[in-house]
């Protein structure tokens, strides 16, 4: 067994593990993803200047890669007020993978989306000039391809079909008479859909599915050769 299968065996293990709340839960899913991804952009034949450290908010927020420490920031779920732990039972029971809101958030938020945000390190390292729109969809096909390439003991399919679950009556997240594209959309409202989760995470749903649908799938160095030519 080489070291790809043995992280990716780790990562897997996780999700089982995650109803069980063992201490640093967060970091403990989120460490095998770091370190396959770095591993992999290694493989790709990129040599970054720096690799990334992991670190745990002692405050609710977003998981995100942040540029001045070279971190990615990950959030407990104990750290989340009631109506964000209400709302993740509700995203759990529209999923595919029947977790509850516990294991829904350390999942995705602590699991599948730390690819994501090492999307970033990836565009951090690069230096290409990217608007919002195209960092955030960048950062999604990074995400899908790499979790292709190293799935866990259940199919990465599900995963992202679990992540991108919408119920029946989910609203659309452009208006109706909107004049101009998403992406324009996205770029020039970016600070109000920011402030609404809700919406927000609509538009990245979207993105992700954008990434799935895209034929032929790229392979993972192909997504980091065209974020870091």
């Amino acid at each position: 067994m080489n070291r790809f299968d043995i992280i990716s065996l780790a990562a897997a293990s996780l999700i089982s593990l995650a109803d069980t709340s063992p201490p640093n839960e967060a970091l403990a899913a989120a460490q095998p993803v770091l370190e396959a991804f770095s591993a992999a952009v290694l493989a790709c034949d990129r040599t970054p200047p720096f690799q990334p450290g992991l670190s745990i908010s002692s405050t609710a927020g977003a998981t995100r890669y942040d540029a001045s420490t070279r971190t990615i920031v990950v959030v407990s779920y104990d750290s989340l007020d009631p109506n964000r732990r209400a709302a993740m039972e509700r995203f759990a029971a529209i999923g595919t993978l029947g977790l509850s809101g516990r294991a829904q958030y350390v999942e995705v938020f602590n699991g599948l989306l730390v690819a994501h945000e090492l999307g970033h390190w990836v565009q951090d390292v690069s230096r290409r000039p990217l608007n919002r729109w195209q960092a955030e969809s960048e950062a999604n096909r990074m995400m899908v391809a790499f979790w292709r390439e190293h799935p866990s003991e259940i199919s990465t399919d599900l995963r992202l079909a679990n992540f991108v679950a919408q119920g029946p009556q989910t609203p659309d997240p452009m208006p109706r008479d909107a004049v101009t594209s998403a992406e324009g959309f996205f770029n020039t409202n970016l600070a109000r859909i920011e402030a609404d989760p809700m919406q927000y995470a609509l538009f990245q749903k979207a993105m992700v599915r954008t990434a799935i649908a895209e034929t032929p799938q790229p392979t993972f160095c192909e997504a980091i050769r065209q974020a870091w030519p």
